[in-house]
């Protein structure tokens, strides 16, 4: 059976223009003498065109989807059944087929059926997505579209919005540091120094509003000598601690990020102190002919604490010294101040615009004393009439 859809842009491919007709013969037959008419003084008028379909007229132009729609509603399978049986009869297997064949070889219709073509073509096919375009969602295309609401100059520019959502923000944390901040006053707590038996000092980092691969790092940091040690097994930790070991201080650092949890790296650091303080028990090597290194703290703040040298104190000026540097420019001034009144001193600038000054002197009067070659002429015309 044929489709509707199909069947009614077919049709409207027929209905779009009138068959062109050719020209009729007429025969023009001699009329006989008629009554002579008087001129009439009624101005003339062009007359009113049709548009009824009539030969020399223009068709109406055919509005495809209301027709395409007109079709779809009054469209029955009766009514197709017939049309594919009127085209049977004719020699095809479908109404489609029928009225392809009447298009394409009617006079004058194949060019407008194709125009009529790839206009529903263009009318039906759906939008092409910009695969360049920032919106586009290579997951779900069918809901990019580039239709956009009309801009009616009734709205701020992006770079307004984006300064009231900055001011928004603001005002959001003002509320909050006036309002809510005081309240923290109530969870606030007295300060109380750690207990002899809370040796190890745990130090966490914290990002807020973000999640950062540096948040899972923890840092302990102890005192060999508060873990009730004996001296010897002291002496050994330290050894052991290596290049974490800060000799001014005589505190142990250590830290792991190796774990992605918090909870995890402060388990193993907890092992690694355990483990640790087991080895500097361990009775069977006290590493008494083992050197402490040091070299690690030292060859780190070198660097940063190199001092700078300082001005020798037999090289600042002294208040004799000041007098004499006094007395000697003034000294040297008084001589300058006599050379001047002698006329002993040359000023270079004045001698170089007195040469200036001579050579353009010069110059102009050799100018004025070179004779100015005339060309030879016949004379002025006045004298040659």
């Amino acid at each position: 059976m044929a489709s509707a859809p199909r069947v009614a842009r077919l049709c409207a491919a027929a209905c779009r223009r009138a068959v062109p007709q050719l020209a009729q013969h007429r025969v023009m037959t001699m009329a006989g003498p008629r009554a002579a008419v008087a001129f009439s003084t009624s101005t003339m008028r062009a007359a009113e065109r049709t548009f009824d379909g009539d030969e020399g007229g223009e068709s109406a132009p055919v509005e495809l989807k209301e027709l395409d729609k007109a079709f779809m509603d009054r469209a029955t399978p009766e009514g197709l059944r017939q049309l594919d049986q009127l085209a049977k009869l004719n020699g095809h297997n479908s109404i489609e087929a029928y009225l392809d064949d009447k298009l394409r070889y009617t006079a004058g219709f194949s060019t407008q059926d194709k125009l009529l073509t790839d206009e529903l073509v263009v009318e039906d096919s759906p939008a092409k997505p910009d695969y360049k375009a920032f919106w586009y969602d290579e997951d779900d295309p069918d809901t990019f579209s580039e239709e956009h609401d009309e801009f009616k100059e009734d709205d701020m520019m992006s770079m307004a919005h984006n300064k009231l959502k900055e001011i928004r923000e603001m005002r959001q944390y003002t509320r909050l540091a006036v309002w809510e901040m005081p309240l923290l006053s109530k969870l606030a707590k007295p300060f109380e120094l750690p207990k002899e038996d809370h040796v190890l000092r745990w130090r966490y980092t914290t990002y807020m509003g973000e999640a950062h691969p540096a948040e899972s790092k923890v840092v302990v940091q102890f005192a060999p000598q508060d873990l009730g040690l004996t001296e010897v097994q002291t002496d050994k930790l330290r050894k052991l601690a290596g290049a974490r070991l800060n000799p001014e201080t005589d505190v142990i650092k250590m830290s792991s990020g190796r774990f992605e949890h918090q909870a995890q790296n402060k388990r193993y650091l907890q092992q690694l102190v355990g483990a640790l303080v087991a080895e500097a028990k361990d009775p069977r090597d006290t590493f008494a002919d083992v050197a402490l290194d040091t070299r690690h703290h030292y060859r780190a703040t070198k660097a940063g604490k190199k001092s700078k040298p300082k001005f020798p104190a037999a090289w600042r000026m002294t208040a004799k010294r000041r007098t004499e540097l006094a007395e000697l420019r003034a000294q040297a001034g008084r001589a300058e101040a006599q050379r001047l009144d002698e006329g002993r001193v040359v000023d270079g600038q004045q001698k170089i615009d007195g040469y200036l000054m001579q050579r353009l002197a010069e110059e102009q009067a050799k100018a004025a004393a070179e004779p100015v070659p005339v060309p030879a002429g016949r004379g002025p015309a006045r004298a040659r009439r």
